[in-house]
């Protein structure tokens, strides 16, 4: 079916438009179905292994709103290219979404044939992309991969089966791959049913907010908390985020989700004026484009200052769009907001974007600081952390901190704040109101 993936001509025109994609020149989701059914019910492919692989470009969606729509679809017809040439004349590539593709693969000998083919196409997409603009792309491209008749004998189950593989790669960060495992089908029905609890306990008020400390590092008074959202779940107990924030986030649930713990957290501090107390903002919040309204709206219903409320914001959330993502943040500097930049050094260009945006404070990452016990390079890495913040005039927070020696080097390096089991864990109102008390009569 080599001629599937060229552009007809002459009368076939109207036939060729109603199953190609007008972008890529490639057949559609109808050919591609038509094709792989062909394929399985072939008594001489049926001898042989067939794969599907899915395949969609990571961030497709931001690189469309910073270089513009017709360098995404530039870079649509680049992938579609590259893909066309990793395959055989009797292979199919189809183009089945925005961002997603289609491979079929028919004739493999075995399981090594398969991994072939999935190399081939991950060096030919991760190559970059050059721009009319004069700019450099550079997509990713995540993949899910499932075999006949090993996984499914039908054309539909067979690409449910390559399509959840592919939740499960984009799960484990760009430019990943999965085959389809049984328990697959398990989980996304888990999920399924955990998203509609969700739903259910954004209504009826399971979540509870817990604040952890955050102290001076040299005198270890206490500045202020971090809020941090736990799921009472009336079946499964209590859950800690990242069991359910990742599927609020995919069903946009984040966003109700996200409000009531800011101003759950400013109107608890706000009974607290000794404190201030620092909030995580998702990506998908970020994103919105309301965010600037929300924080407006939860200090002004809670009368807590500005200068108080602390957004901790990950460098994931700048990377999409900059100049967009820079009038969230100096619309948010205009409230009185303090900005902070999480999980500092695990991104590639964290130093351009403390020079472009306008942040108040580092947090280091738990991951260095857990291992400064052990690792020199943690402790270099820290070190110079530390340095870049006190030559930027920023303050540093080190967050992780679970030992006295690891309180101990910080110390001796200046750090300004520590959080952490060390200092304390994330409790309650009442209970971090009682751990003030008892710091006070300690003193």
């Amino acid at each position: 079916m080599s001629d599937a993936n060229e552009v007809a001509r002459g009368p076939w025109q109207s036939e060729y438009l109603a199953l190609h994609d007008p972008v890529t020149s490639l057949p559609n989701r109808l050919l591609m179905m038509e094709f792989l059914a062909g394929a399985l019910s072939s008594p001489q492919e049926g001898r042989r292994a067939l794969a599907v692989f899915a395949l969609d470009i990571d961030n497709f969606r931001q690189l469309n709103e910073m270089y513009g729509l017709a360098s995404g679809d530039l870079i649509l017809a680049e992938t579609a290219r590259r893909l066309r040439r990793c395959v055989r004349d009797n292979d199919l590539v189809a183009r089945v979404g925005a961002d997603e593709f289609i491979l079929v693969a028919t004739g493999l000998a075995d399981s090594k044939a398969v991994d072939g083919l999935h190399r081939r196409l991950q060096a030919a997409l991760s190559v970059p992309v050059a721009l009319p603009s004069g700019a450099v792309a550079y997509p990713q491209a995540d993949m899910g991969i499932a075999l006949a008749p090993l996984d499914a004998h039908e054309p539909d189950s067979l690409i449910h089966c390559a399509e959840l593989a592919l939740n499960r790669a984009k799960e484990e960060g760009p430019g990943a791959c999965c085959y389809f495992a049984a328990d697959m089908n398990d989980e996304m029905a888990g999920r399924r049913t955990l998203e509609g609890d969700l739903r259910r306990a954004i209504v009826s008020d399971e979540f509870v907010l817990l604040f952890q400390p955050r102290c001076d590092a040299r005198t270890l008074e206490l500045l202020g908390v971090e809020a941090l959202i736990r799921w009472d779940h009336p079946q499964l107990g209590r859950l800690a985020p990242d069991e359910f924030v990742p599927i609020a986030e995919k069903s946009g649930l984040v966003i109700p989700l996200g409000e009531w713990v800011l101003r759950k957290a400013c109107d608890t501090i706000s009974r607290l004026p000794e404190l201030n107390v620092s909030v995580n903002v998702s990506v998908v919040q970020f994103r919105n484009g309301e965010l600037v309204g929300t924080v407006e709206s939860a200090l002004r219903a809670t009368s807590l200052p500005a200068h108080r409320l602390e957004l901790e914001i990950t460098e994931s959330v700048l990377i999409e769009n900059t100049d967009k993502a820079l009038d969230i943040l100096e619309g948010l500097k205009k409230l009185g907001v303090r900005l902070s930049m999480d999980d500092f050094g695990t991104g590639y260009s964290s130093l351009g974007y403390l020079r472009t945006f306008p942040f108040d404070a580092l947090k280091i990452d738990r991951r260095f600081v857990g291992d400064l016990d052990q690792s020199k390079g943690a402790l270099a890495i820290v070190q110079a952390i530390l340095g870049l913040g006190r030559a930027l005039g920023m303050q540093v927070v080190a967050e992780g901190v679970e030992t006295e020696s690891q309180l101990a080097v910080l110390k001796a390096d200046s750090c300004d704040e520590v959080q952490g089991f060390y200092l304390g864990r994330p409790m309650t109102e009442e209970a971090l109101r009682a751990y003030i008390a008892e710091r006070r009569l300690a003193s």
